[in-house]
């Protein structure tokens, strides 16, 4: 079941009406909810497009789905009240209620328990009593009767159409246990209690709070202005309409922001990216300084398609660079050494010389081959034997000896060149500085050292040249080294730059790649954006107009009820409206009308008038047709009310009754009840009596001279009463029941006959006595009661005596038995209603 009140309250999208009209059974109508008018609006308005309107109504809301509700949460009514040990009353009292629609009003003098029912009513529902809201301790504190301070508890007995059937909600209190503590249990029909789950019934009743006490009264129009304005905002889904435009707001906020931080990251990263020396943060940078920064291509740099930046690359060229490992240049120069020398070894004397004649003597001694001896073909004078041949073959063989071990000398000086050559090369074009301008690091002396290096390799002399030119070793080994040092400065500082850079760089590519993101996003939400401003301006546009179109139904069912209440009252009552927002200053503004001049309601209006008012915007609210609850139940409406306001208050009541509502009514002012027999509105009327040790015990409620002269047949036949003091109890009942019957005969008459309502109350003020009260029956006023001696004398002698009788009986002895003296006052009530 609470599951189903609080479906109840969070499903009403504010439809508010009336149930109390001019006519009593005017059951009002229910406004248009706030979903559709919404809707309507949307439909009417051409420069609202689709995506608007969808927003507008996805912020305000779903429509209430009243077909998923159980049946069970409607209709639910008061069926009893159990209470015992609180407040005032003591062993265990029962209000039984007739579960329905109807008035019901329960009657009882001050101190008598009746309240004590009423706030425990509401105590069972809403776990706290409004009538203590904002009081002292003390009054929290005194909730424990005194007489029975044990155990406490309360038993409400609800009734609910459908099939959720009987419910039972019950606080229990232990011995000792603090008001806020104690068990709150609910049991169906046949079912075992379970914990009562207060939040799911929180929200209807607060909504359509169904409890009104006379501390609220007043309240609802002179206490806090934004109370009401509340009250009235939510009961007319008006929250609803709030909550929508905070969700557009809060929405359009959200977009808004995203993309400010968007701007703020980009300028952020612009000027850090701008603060390094590194190509793709300028590449990159200049991408984010266009006004629609091109994404793609931002995701193309950081992604790795131009990643290293020129002089990042020229960095990574010169830690690329590589020269010969030490070992193998020393190999290699060790080889050059002993081929130089092996070569200096051959290339003793004159080789050039020593060639020629080679030559020569090869020549001469292919001469000699033509035929024996034969003269010297140079000088033609000596001869060449065979001595001279002998002599010349073994030189041409020394000869030829030395020749090929210093042509071999020179291959193997060649071989050993070659590789060296191998080994050396040029001045490689990384180290040229323009590659790194702006870099810092400076190529001079690695360009130098490797010039000198490549210069080392030399080249080859040939076969028949000097080698004074070749390179020595010793000369390769240090080139290599000086090279092989400053590379190594190189690099070093190379790695140093590209340290740098990287230590720049990289941090900002997740932050680039993290703002790409937000600004996809950013992008993607524009059309959103744009929508959601448009759907904000339009609720605020719409807001007034639409609160005024909720609240239209609700203020004319106000009126309507103020309009039975006022009763001769001068101040009418106009234009109710919502002025102000929800959450910031907000007030009720009731246009009142004094002779028909304009005016301020807490200005003009009596007590009376505020409180009848604040019970004109109690009933709209309690009675919406939405509301689960079939029941109001309102404590002490009639205090400071005028006469004729209680005939109006009692008319109004018996008008909700007839509209399907369960009405109870607490009061102690017999007026009400008076108003509610003379107007003959059917009503059941409960008698609550206090008795000692606050025994409370409820009784169904008869006309006043009726009870009377029940209670006076009732002493007559109690036997072991005395008879003298049953005499004296009979002669106080038979007086009280003329003087009930004279003052309702009086004010039925008077009224009947045009006189205003404060002069008919005015008049019975002033009947003190039992026959001035006699008096104002017969004539109209109570002072003429020699008259009405005369009147009796003439018309009714017997009358004359019996009221004689029933006025000085409680003070001295009359001649006529108890019981002739009732037979006696029956027959005077008679005539006095003739």
């Amino acid at each position: 079941m609470p599951s189903v009140v609080t479906r109840a309250a969070e499903g009403m999208q504010g439809r508010g009406s009336g149930q109390v009209g001019d006519a009593p059974d005017d059951p009002g109508r229910a406004a248009p909810r706030l979903f559709d008018l919404v809707s309507r609006r949307l439909a009417e308005d051409s420069s609202i497009t689709g995506d608007v309107a969808d927003t507008v109504l996805e912020a305000l809301g779903a429509p209430p789905d009243s077909s998923g509700a159980p049946p069970t949460c409607t209709g639910i009514f008061i069926r009893a009240i159990r209470v015992r040990g609180f407040r005032g009353i003591g062993p265990e009292a029962v209000l039984e209620l007739p579960p329905g629609p109807g008035l019901t009003l329960v009657v009882g003098r001050n101190g008598s328990g009746k309240s004590s029912f009423a706030e425990a009513a509401e105590l069972a529902l809403t776990g706290h009593n409004r009538r203590w809201s904002g009081r002292s301790s003390v009054w929290r504190e005194g909730w424990r009767n005194l007489h029975d301070g044990g155990e406490s508890h309360i038993e409400l007995e609800l009734t609910a159409t459908g099939s959720a059937g009987l419910l039972t909600v019950t606080r229990q209190w232990p011995d000792g246990a603090d008001l806020a503590d104690g068990a709150w249990t609910m049991r169906r029909d046949g079912s075992l209690p379970a914990d009562f789950a207060a939040q799911d019934w929180a929200p209807a009743l607060e909504l359509y709070r169904p409890f009104l006490s006379y501390s609220e009264l007043g309240a609802l129009v002179d206490g806090r202005p934004s109370d009401l304005f509340d009250a009235l905002h939510r009961l007319l889904g008006l929250d609803d309409l709030t909550a929508a435009q905070e969700r557009t707001r809060t929405r359009r906020l959200e977009l808004e922001r995203a993309a400010r931080q968007c701007k703020d990251q980009r300028q952020v990263l612009l000027a850090d990216l701008e603060s390094i020396a590194d190509e793709r943060a300028v590449r990159v940078a200049g991408l984010l300084r266009e006004a629609q920064p091109d994404l793609p291509e931002i995701g193309r740099e950081l992604a790795g398609a131009r990643h290293d930046p020129a002089g990042a690359a020229a960095l990574q060229a010169i830690m690329r660079l590589r020269l010969p490992d030490a070992a193998e240049v020393d190999a290699a120069a060790g080889v050059l050494d002993d081929r130089l020398a092996a070569l200096a070894r051959h290339s003793t004397g004159d080789t050039e010389a020593e060639l020629r004649v080679l030559d020569l003597l090869r020549r001469a001694r292919a001469h000699t081959h033509a035929g024996g001896e034969v003269s010297c073909p140079l000088c033609g004078q000596g001869t060449l034997d065979q001595r001279w041949q002998r002599d010349a073959d073994a030189q041409i063989a020394r000869l030829t000896e030395r020749a090929a071990a210093l042509t071999a000398a020179h291959d193997e000086l060649d071989e050993a060149l070659r590789r060296v050559r191998e080994l050396v090369r040029p001045v490689p074009s990384e180290l040229d500085p323009s590659a790194l301008d702006g870099s810092g690091v400076d190529t001079g002396p690695a360009r130098w050292t490797w010039s000198v290096w490549a210069a080392a390799g030399g080249e080859a002399c040939p076969p028949d040249a000097p080698c004074a030119g070749t390179p020595r070793g010793d000369r390769l080994r240090g080139a290599h080294a000086d090279a092989l040092r400053c590379l190594t400065v190189l690099q070093r500082s190379a790695r140093k730059e590209l340290d740098r850079l990287d230590a720049a760089w990289t941090p900002l590519m997740p932050r680039i790649a993290a703002w790409m993101q937000d600004a996809s996003g950013v992008a993607a939400a524009e059309p959103e954006l744009r929508t959601v401003k448009r759907a904000e301006e339009w609720l605020k546009s719409a807001a007034a107009g639409l609160r005024d179109e909720r609240m239209t139904p609700l203020a004319d069912h106000a009126r309507r009820i103020w309009r039975g209440l006022r009763q001769q009252s001068n101040v009418d009552l106009g234009v109710v409206r919502l002025q102000g927002t929800a959450g910031a200053t907000r007030k009720v503004l009731l246009d009142v009308t004094v002779d028909d001049a304009g005016a301020t309601a807490l200005g003009v209006m009596s007590q009376g008038e505020l409180h009848a008012l604040g019970l004109a915007l109690f009933l709209p609210r309690a009675t919406v047709p939405e509301s689960p609850f079939g029941f109001v139940v309102i404590d002490d409406p009639v205090q400071a009310m005028d006469p004729a306001k209680v005939d109006g208050l009692a008319q109004v009541l018996a008008a909700v009754a007839r509209s399907g509502r369960q009405v109870v009514v607490f009061t102690h002012d017999e007026r009400l009840a008076e108003a509610v027999r003379r107007l003959r509105l059917g009503a059941t009327v409960l008698d609550v009596q206090r008795r000692e040790r606050s025994v409370v015990e409820v009784r169904v409620g008869q006309d006043p001279v009726r009870r009377y002269l029940d209670d006076a047949n009732a002493l007559l036949r109690t036997r072991q009463l005395p008879k003298a003091i049953a005499t004296e109890l009979v002669v106080t009942c038979c007086r009280s029941a003329v003087e009930a019957a004279a003052l309702a005969r009086a004010r039925a008459q008077l009224l009947a006959d045009g006189v205003d309502h404060r002069e008919v109350q005015r008049r019975v003020d002033a009947a003190r006595t039992t026959r001035e009260k006699v008096s104002l029956a017969v004539f109209g006023e109570p002072n003429l009661v020699d008259d009405l001696n005369d009147l009796l004398d003439r018309d009714a002698p017997w009358a004359k005596s019996v009221l004689g009788d029933v006025a000085a009986g409680a003070h001295i002895r009359i001649g006529r038995s108890g019981g002739e003296l009732l037979s006696g006052t029956r027959k005077l009530i008679a005539w006095l209603n003739r």
